[in-house]
């Protein structure tokens, strides 16, 4: 059995990072976009019980924005 070098372990740790960094970028901005459609429906809203879900949903979503560029930050770290 061979010894695997440095070169071979740093190829294959990295394997596929760019395209998932794209990916979860891309995700980041379909989930900007459902936030800020909320909040505009929010606005609209006048009923009370389409605002507290809508509410709701938009706590989610800004949570999940939060994460994801979190995320992404992290592996574009990592990627460099």
């Amino acid at each position: 059995m061979r010894e695997i070098n440095q070169t071979e372990i740093a190829a294959v740790s990295g394997a596929g990072l760019t395209e998932f960094l794209g990916d979860v970028n891309n995700a980041l901005t379909e989930v900007s976009g459902l936030f800020d459609t909320t909040v505009a429906s929010i606005k609209e809203s006048s009923d009370l019980g389409e605002t507290l879900g809508l509410t709701y949903k938009a706590i989610g979503l800004n949570f999940a924005k939060n994460f994801l560029s979190a995320f992404s930050g992290f592996l574009t770290k990592l990627s460099a």
